[in-house]
């Protein structure tokens, strides 16, 4: 693929135009350089949303076509999940870099067969959506556990809650086939980003869930054991009054101290000084790590980081670089996803393949 040079900004596709993809190409809008070539949605009607923020780029009904009829940078799919496999092909037989929502696929195999393809393709950018990975707390949290601040690390419990469904409810994200399953798989992926971040692939997993109103889970609980002895257990439920935005807590307790981080802010405890950080107290506001974006269209839930997912794929498509969070990230959550949910239907252990020596560098 010839590369793309500070002159030669054809702009990016945005396919699929619920929320996330509005929100991608409002992003686009204000990104330095950023341009959105062309939108893609079956119906047309929701690109008026799009139209509306000022955005002027033509319309097209599938992606086939966009992609027949123009040439763009990169292509952000933002579609629902049971598409993404396919969209996501059709990217990388064009030659084209891609974005792609969480959660990479419904399947473990279907995320597989993408990852395969993608590495067919070594010198094409791709990015999945997981925006947790472009938070600086997270990032932080992982330094301090490396570098071993609080201890050894002995246990931790890590929750992500919602306020979104106390009824049944219709569409293709309660519908196994099309989604994967119910609130693991769409909302507490992002809390699995997370562990994977701080404490790499667990050896084990025991879970039950509960369809609290639906086929699918709406409340899950997991234990997760690690080879080193740790352990942790989690809890992810969009059905629990309280939390209209949602939240990933985690505390992890050490033998030196505890360290506590969400969306906002990291704590840290410790019994003595160590290093810099003095024996008490610690605290980190996500703004003391991290200038704010300069354009956050979500101010209460993670505003910054969709600004910053966005900002860093077209980067990386223009630098030709691997972007922050990748495939290979993407893949170790499905992992866990798959793992999860057959312990959960055979009310048994489930056993992963052996992990990797250590977790990623956060930096």
């Amino acid at each position: 693929m010839p590369e793309t040079t500070s002159r030669d900004h054809a702009g990016f596709v945005v396919a699929g135009l619920g929320k996330m993809g509005i929100m991608h190409a409002a992003m686009l809008g204000v990104i330095p350089g950023g341009r959105v070539a062309a939108l893609v949605d079956r119906d047309e009607r929701h690109a008026e949303h799009v139209r509306s923020m000022g955005i002027d780029a033509p319309v097209f009904g599938d992606l086939a076509a966009c992609l027949d009829a123009l040439r763009p940078e990169g292509v952000f799919i933002t579609t629902p999940t049971f598409t993404h496999r396919s969209l996501f092909e059709l990217c990388l037989t064009r030659e084209i870099p891609a974005f792609c929502e969480k959660p990479l696929a419904p399947t473990l195999a279907d995320a597989q067969a993408m990852v395969q393809a993608a590495r067919a393709r070594p010198q094409l950018p791709v990015a999945v959506g997981f925006m947790l990975g472009h938070n600086p707390l997270f990032r932080k949290a992982a330094d301090l556990l490396r570098r071993g601040v609080p201890g050894r690390i002995r246990s931790f419990r890590a929750v992500c809650r919602l306020s979104q469904v106390f009824s049944p409810k219709k569409g293709w994200t309660f519908t196994r086939e099309q989604a994967g399953g119910g609130v693991l798989i769409n909302s507490g992926c992002h809390l699995l980003f997370v562990l994977d971040l701080l404490f790499g692939p667990p050896r084990s997993v025991f879970a039950r869930a509960s369809g609290v109103h639906n086929p699918v889970e709406d409340t899950l609980a997991a234990l997760l054991e690690y080879p080193d002895g740790l352990w942790g257990t989690v809890e992810v439920t969009w059905s629990v009054p309280g939390h209209e935005l949602q939240c990933h807590d985690i505390e992890v307790i050490g033998t030196q101290g505890t360290l506590e981080v969400g969306n906002d802010v990291l704590r840290l405890w410790l019994s003595q000084k160590h290093e810099e950080y003095p024996a008490g107290w610690s605290l980190w506001p996500r703004a003391a790590l991290e200038p704010r974006a300069p354009f956050n269209l979500s101010p209460d839930y993670c505003g910054d980081e969709f600004y910053l997912e966005v900002r860093d794929f077209v980067d990386a498509v223009r630098r030709q670089r691997p972007p922050r969070v990748g495939l290979d990230d993407a893949l170790r959550v499905q992992t866990l996803i798959d793992a999860i949910y057959r312990s959960a239907e055979q009310r048994a252990p489930v056993s992963l393949a052996p992990p990797r020596e250590a977790a990623h560098d956060a930096d």
